[in-house]
């Protein structure tokens, strides 16, 4: 009886393992230098500048032909304007996207989903405004568009995602006496009046060129562009363009 037992367990086993109940994942870090650019009405149209760094983790888990990524983000930027600087903290708690191939053959690979992310982007302008924190919260909905092209042991891919409605906080207004850079800061103030919307509130694009030279190494390089636009109130625009190494582990 206990010999039945096991074979039968032995084969639920199998089975299980067999049908990809249990998800294949991979795990990749991404170090990145870009360089940034800042636009903010309440500087009266000064564009600031100058290098960001970027660290992300990835984790993905594959379900047979669907595929789930988990990317948070940190990043700091130091721009400036006529010598005037800036300091500019990016920081992505969530970022899950879902995947599924659209198309799919020896040389073309096309992927289709939907991503959802939480943004938060804080600004000091220490010379200008003292101790003033502005800042961009997001709350988010975005489509996806993956595309490779595979030859030999080589791959290029282009991935592409632009917001589509989602939740969006700035600060309405600017009082220069003011005071305030308490870490509960960076909670409350990205999540005040929050409004929803799609293109009349905010736009978010990202889109990565990525190159594997090897697939059986851990190592691809990518050359990437980020933009976030808010066009209620005082507006606010931000562009990143970065080159980023990634590795698995």
């Amino acid at each position: 009886m206990t010999k039945k037992v096991l074979v039968i367990l032995m084969i639920i086993v199998h089975s299980l393992l067999s049908y990809e109940a249990f998800p294949q994942s991979k795990n990749k870090i991404a170090l990145s230098t870009g360089f940034l650019q800042i636009k903010d009405d309440f500087n009266q149209g000064m564009v600031f500048d100058g290098a960001q760094i970027n660290f992300q983790y990835q984790h993905s888990w594959k379900f047979s032909s669907v595929e789930l990524l988990y990317k948070p983000k940190v990043a700091l930027g130091i721009p400036f304007d006529k010598g005037i600087m800036a300091v500019n903290i990016n920081f992505v708690p969530v970022d899950v996207s879902c995947l599924k191939p659209a198309y799919n053959s020896e040389l073309h690979l096309i992927k289709i989903g939907l991503n959802f992310a939480t943004n938060y982007s804080y600004q000091s302008y220490p010379d200008l405004h003292a101790g003033r924190l502005f800042w961009f919260g997001e709350i988010g909905f975005s489509p996806v568009v993956e595309y490779q092209h595979r030859w030999s042991e080589s791959v290029i891919g282009i991935n592409l995602q632009n917001s589509l409605f989602g939740f969006v906080s700035r600060p309405k207004d600017y009082n220069p006496y003011f005071y305030s850079l308490k870490f509960a800061d960076f909670f409350t103030n990205p999540h005040e009046d929050m409004r929803f919307g799609s293109f009349d509130k905010y736009n978010h694009t990202n889109l990565q060129i990525e190159y594997v030279p090897n697939r059986s190494e851990a190592n691809s390089f990518a050359f990437g562009m980020e933009y976030i636009g808010a066009y209620y109130g005082m507006r606010f625009q931000s562009l990143n363009y970065y080159l980023q190494w990634k590795k698995i582990f």
